[in-house]
């Protein structure tokens, strides 16, 4: 896996402190294995520029990422590719930040975006996607879906577990 870190001592070195990044990130599929709504992610493709702020000892990134999200259907739970674009910016301190601040503490001084962005594609995911052609199975081994036509046909069925109980009542009457 490739990571978007950063040194404070590389960035400082930088013109301005200002800087360009793109970058093609990899995310392995064990990272999926415990997440229902999305199975992978491939072709992640990601640009920006950064800004160092020394002065309030804040790092400014903006930045841009495409790619496809690997997303369950919801009819039958085949693959989708689905692909996406975000837009987004976040502000680093370098410092232990209060409660009330918008930023991400930095932990000895590199700063990781990384976890910024898999969080972004994350919100992204939208709740559902049916893939072209997607059929709804209506039977399999031992079961169907039934339709108000079928519920009538089936009103007289008796479960044959159950057909002693049928005249249990007449008795008793």
């Amino acid at each position: 896996m490739i990571f978007l870190k950063w040194n404070l001592q590389w960035i400082v070195k930088q013109k301005d402190g200002c800087f360009d990044f793109e970058e093609t990130l990899y995310f392995p599929s064990e990272m999926f294995h415990n997440l229902s709504q999305i199975n992978g992610l491939k072709s992640v493709f990601v640009t920006g520029q950064g800004r160092l702020d020394m002065k309030n000892r804040h790092l400014y990134v903006d930045f841009k990422v495409k790619g496809q999200m690997i997303l369950p259907c919801a009819v039958s739970l085949e693959d989708v590719d689905y692909p996406f674009e975000i837009n987004s910016s976040v502000t680093f301190a370098f410092y232990k930040p209060l409660d009330d601040e918008d930023v991400i503490e930095v932990k000895r001084d590199t700063v990781d975006l990384t976890p910024v962005i898999f969080q972004e594609i994350m919100l992204d995911v939208p709740m559902r996607v049916v893939k072209d052609g997607a059929t709804l199975k209506t039977e399999g081994n031992g079961w169907k879906v039934l339709n108000e036509e079928d519920e009538h046909e089936d009103e007289d069925y008796i479960d044959p577990r159950l057909a002693k109980l049928k005249d249990y009542f007449k008795d008793k009457e």
